[in-house]
């Protein structure tokens, strides 16, 4: 069973302000993780199957960014794998996941009749591909495609940052484990109460609701569905995310008089590394898993040592990630850090638990620690920052002592009125995949602005 790969390139909502979301940032796609771009783990990841096509999907005003790294990517794979598994990176003006699926299966004929995965651009494991399509392979037959499930690998980050949703699903006798509806906290909070069909128990007596498995956005999809939802209008595609689309397909297995096909459901164990960087906390802590494997790989180097040559030589730990053409003033000492390429720091920093994106500029005695900086900003001389956040080209003036504070620019995004400011709030709620491909923002839909609002029409459970 051959499958074609499909990433979603958002721009990053809940990664602002380093995200693509401000002129200033970097889109999701290629947010560096111990300085290689978060893409580049996926498309790695892909390849250990290899699928039979990956097709990288973005918008149209990012696609001159993140055209050229695929390319890269491509040329470094060698030409037998690139004969069997193309890889392409192309472009769209749609808002939603939903509609973006549909795009992309109309004008890629190649994908007509094909089986298909989504998945999204910001995710690191180390569980291989080949062990979905194999779990995939093995459940039941009724089963029109696999959703992924994770738990928070991560002790330290709370569940409330995380977006979780409610899982509802079933074990089957026969170990067949089925996703059966989903609804946002939002949602839940919104209604008051939690609406679990009586028509869901009586079909499935042994169902289950969870609040702490986190989406992977990972959905194995077998071409069947597409035969299912080709009577369907456009709407059911237009200003609403794939996961809807996947949430309204599980419904269908139970919400009719007669059984109908299932969608299966993995959740990933929790010793398994699964982690989508998909918000500042999340970031840091990735990009700290990475240098706690670094360090592990260089143990038995000498970084951390002084020169004995000169003995007020920067120090640079080997839990730290150096970026190319950096350069370190004396006596500066760098603990548990990524330092981004080309950035300048000066003499007596210490830098502790942090991330200096690309072209970053320390003056000299400034001392940072958990902190992310963005590109091209600037600290002056004996900047004091603690679990700060600073914008891309933020200037930070000398003896700055801040603790807990995100720096950011003066934009006039802030004044243009209180619709739009509405419209930022319910944009930073909903997940990254289902907005902001376009140039424009286009408002999400949320769970309590669908149409069937609890209720099963014909737009949710199909009329087949």
């Amino acid at each position: 069973m051959e499958f074609n790969a499909i990433i979603f390139c958002g721009k990053g909502s809940n990664l602002s302000p380093f995200s693509g979301v401000k002129d200033t940032g970097t889109t999701k796609a290629l947010l560096p993780i111990a300085n290689k771009p978060v893409i580049r783990y996926v498309l790695e990841w892909c390849d250990q199957a290899p699928f039979k096509t990956v097709t990288v999907v973005c918008g149209t005003d990012v696609l001159a960014d993140i055209s050229p790294v695929v390319a890269k990517y491509r040329d470094t794979r060698g030409s037998e794998l690139n004969s069997t598994s193309t890889l392409s990176c192309i472009s769209s003006s749609c808002s939603t996941t939903g509609s973006i699926l549909s795009e992309v299966l109309k004008t890629q004929k190649f994908l007509y009749k094909e089986n298909i995965v989504l998945l999204p651009c910001d995710f690191i494991t180390d569980v291989p591909p080949q062990v979905f399509i194999e779990i995939y392979r093995g459940t039941s037959d009724e089963n029109l495609g696999l959703a992924i499930s994770y738990n928070n690998m991560f002790e330290n980050i709370d569940n409330k940052i995380l977006k979780t949703n409610y899982t509802v699903y079933a074990n089957q006798a026969d170990g067949n484990t089925v996703l059966l509806d989903l609804y946002s906290k939002n949602y839940v909070a919104l209604t008051k109460f939690l609406k679990i069909r009586t028509q869901l128990i009586w079909r499935y007596p042994e169902t289950r609701v969870s609040t702490n498995l986190l989406d992977a956005f990972i959905f194995f999809v077998n071409f069947k569905i597409f035969d299912i939802i080709a009577g369907q209008k456009d709407s059911f595609f237009n200003n609403r995310s794939a996961n809807k689309i996947k949430r309204d397909i599980a419904r269908r297995s139970w919400s009719h008089s007669t059984p109908k096909e299932t969608v299966g459901l993995f959740v990933l164990p929790k010793e398994s590394v699964f982690a989508r960087c998909n918000n500042l906390s999340v970031y840091m802590e990735v990009n700290r898993f990475f240098l706690k494997k670094h360090a592990r790989q260089n143990a038995n180097l000498t970084s951390g040592q002084k020169s004995k040559d000169n003995k007020n030589a920067a120090i640079a730990g080997a839990d730290c990630v150096i970026g190319q053409d950096t350069e370190l003033g004396d006596r500066t000492n760098v603990k548990r850090s990524v330092i981004g390429n080309h950035c300048r720091i000066g003499k007596k920093c210490r830098i502790t638990a942090c991330i200096l994106l690309d072209g970053v500029t320390l003056e000299d005695d400034v001392h940072l620690e958990n902190c992310i900086i963005g590109k091209k900003a600037k600290l002056e001389v004996k900047c004091r920052l603690v679990n700060c956040y600073v914008e891309g080209s933020y200037i930070v003036g000398k003896d700055v002592n801040l603790k807990g504070e995100t720096l950011t620019n003066i934009s006039l995004e802030k004044f243009e009125g209180e619709e739009g400011e509405l419209e930022i709030e319910n944009a930073s709620d909903i997940d990254d995949n289902e907005v902001l491909y376009s140039e424009t923002d286009s408002e999400p839909t949320n769970d309590a602005d669908d149409t069937d609002n609890g209720s099963f029409d014909s737009e949710f459970v199909f009329a087949n």
